[in-house]
């Protein structure tokens, strides 16, 4: 029995890959609360216009890519994860007396409202979106943020010096191997005129071990807030959020990340023309040095970071959450 069964409830909000949430669909909404998706990794509904989600490749136009995209489906759907999909089945059936709704990667496109935490210029266009999808902006915008308890650190003011900062991080989930990204920015930037700022993600500084070299700076946490507009290039493993908070202050990227959603994440980094996609879990020195120097020297790649930081400037996040939901027509609890 769900817990919304013992208690008064409105609506139910999850992420998408929450999939047990998509089981009160197989109730009809007058015998149920509403199901809000909270899109917080990039869209991932099927679309005759876009390969199957996980798999990192870009759309392609006209019909040629429709067939693609058809083709792919069908090998994702019943060859790839056909067991899953069974298995989601007989778990479905023996909760609710009837199979998953849906192919269980694309459960969001049944919920009653799809809440994507980001704007539409930084995803994948779609012919046949459902109206149920409102883009909103990410979840940095909106509601209260306080960065008053990061302190900064006693190097700060050599943000100031006129060089390019570059400022790398594997975010605070894959952080535990600094051999991935962190390690190779700084060993392929050593000798470059640049100043690269690293954040370990939460992790003492000391565990970023080994030699450094003296254009480096190494903080535990920073004030994106305050950094950011200092930044010249960010180059990350492709977090959702903190791809969305650079480009909210229009700041260019170097990605390598192929794991959880980063592998598309850093796919629409490089469609959208925002930064360079390594393809990679485990970068090369040379390459992201390569990588950092092409976007220092090509302005198009902050131009259209910024073109997407002026759409997410003007959105709501989680305020436009909270109108979308007090909107909804109650159902029967």
């Amino acid at each position: 029995m769900p817990a919304s069964a013992e208690t008064s409830t409105d609506a139910v909000l999850s992420e998408p890959l929450f999939m047990g949430v998509a089981l009160l669909l197989n109730t009809p909404r007058d015998g149920r609360p509403a199901v809000v998706t909270c899109g917080i990794v990039p869209l991932s509904l099927a679309s005759r216009d876009t390969a199957p989600f996980g798999l990192g490749i870009p759309p392609m136009g006209g019909p040629i890519g429709r067939i693609r995209n058809l083709a792919l489906k069908g090998i994702t759907e019943k060859v790839i994860f056909g067991p899953v999909q069974k298995y989601a089945n007989a778990v479905a059936r023996d909760a609710t007396g009837q199979p998953f709704p849906g192919f269980f990667m694309d459960w969001p496109r049944r919920a009653d409202i799809l809440v994507q935490f980001g704007v539409p210029e930084f995803e994948y266009p779609r012919s046949d979106l459902p109206d149920t999808v409102h883009f909103v902006g990410p979840v940095s915008q909106g509601g209260s943020r306080d960065n008053s308890d990061v302190s900064l650190p006693e190097w700060w003011a050599d943000l100031d010096t006129g060089r390019p900062v570059i400022h790398v991080t594997q975010g605070t989930i894959a952080n535990r191997d600094y051999n991935d990204l962190i390690r190779p920015t700084i060993d392929g930037l050593a000798n470059d005129d640049v100043l690269v700022v690293v954040s370990t993600g939460g992790r003492p500084e000391d565990t970023l071990t080994g030699p450094l070299p003296a254009n480096v700076r190494v903080s535990s946490y920073l004030p994106y807030d305050e950094l950011l507009p200092k930044t010249s290039v960010l180059v990350t493993n492709g977090g959702y959020g903190g791809v969305q908070f650079a480009l909210r202050h229009g700041v260019p990227l170097v990605v390598a990340g192929q794991s959880e959603e980063k592998t598309e994440v850093c796919a629409r980094v490089a469609w959208s023309g925002t930064g360079i996609n390594l393809r990679t879990n485990r970068a090369k020195p040379d390459d992201v040095a390569k990588a950092v120097r092409r976007v220092l020297a090509d302005p198009s790649y902050r131009q259209h970071a910024q073109r997407i930081g002026t759409a997410i400037a003007e959105s709501r996040g989680v305020d436009a959450l909270v109108d979308l939901v007090e909107k909804l027509e109650p159902g029967k609890d």
